[in-house]
């Protein structure tokens, strides 16, 4: 048995949209996979702009300072197709740690020469630079083909009637085919957690990489394979130091 933990940024998502990604989520999961889907507790609600996001990674990361010392999971998901704190969740702990965003680049990079990423709004607005300065730290500008949007807030997206959402994916798919992708990653977990890749498949004729998917079975073969980071690029912290200053309310045994 293999525990996963998909930890969502932030706070006040519903009991039910909790349930219902945690039955997708365990649809996906092979068995003996079990998926736990916890929110952080702090936060914002979700994340659509950099202010959301870079305000989301503090709490973040005190809350997994608590999953280290409580040693219940084999990896983790971030769940955001951001990857909010990537990096440093990376240095805070010893079991793997997913980035829906980056696997998903990855795999797309194996399925075509060049991928479109279909995201939300960034406050509001058609705002293409965070999503390529992600790509771009990977080092993967050169097979990004363009980035497309879906005009529907992200809280939108939980429960509701999926035909105007499935209709604007498929008309952003359709604009990145035009552009040259050979396949399209689709930029926000809200998206994912709908379900209607093979829908949007079929009208378009791209292969949709779904995050939510990409990452549960990208830490299951993290587990299988037993590979953890390298403490070259992602170096343990110092949690002596930490517990002095940022982390000084806890206590300084339990991190050891």
């Amino acid at each position: 048995m293999m525990n996963i933990l998909y930890l969502l940024p932030g706070k006040g998502m519903s009991k039910d949209e909790i349930d219902r990604r945690t039955s997708i989520a365990k649809s996906i999961a092979r068995p003996g996979s079990k998926i736990i889907i916890m929110e952080v507790g702090e936060g914002p609600l979700s994340i659509e702009s950099s202010i959301e996001e870079y305000m989301s990674i503090g709490p973040m990361l005190r809350k997994l300072v608590d999953i280290r010392k409580e040693n219940m999971y084999d990896a983790l998901i971030i769940g955001c197709a951001g990857d909010p704190g990537l990096s440093p969740s990376r240095e805070l702990l010893e079991i793997p740690v997913i980035g829906p965003a980056e696997a998903s680049f990855h795999y797309a990079c194996m399925l075509s020469d060049r991928f479109s990423v279909l995201t939300v709004l960034t406050a509001g607005v058609e705002s293409q630079d965070n999503v390529r300065v992600l790509i771009r730290e990977k080092g993967l500008e050169s097979r990004l083909a363009s980035i497309e949007f879906v005009h529907i807030p992200i809280i939108d997206m939980w429960g509701k009637s999926k035909e105007k959402i499935i209709e604007q994916m498929a008309n952003g798919v359709l604009k990145a085919k035009e552009k040259g992708a050979g396949c399209v990653v689709l930029g926000c977990m809200s998206m994912a957690f709908l379900m209607v890749d093979d829908i949007i498949e079929k009208k378009t004729g791209l292969p949709i990489v779904n995050p939510l998917k990409i990452s549960i079975k990208t830490a299951e073969t993290f587990i299988d394979l037993k590979l953890k980071h390298s403490r070259i690029t992602y170096p343990e912290a110092d949690f002596v130091k930490l517990n002095s200053t940022i982390f000084n309310y806890l206590d300084n045994k339990n991190l050891e």
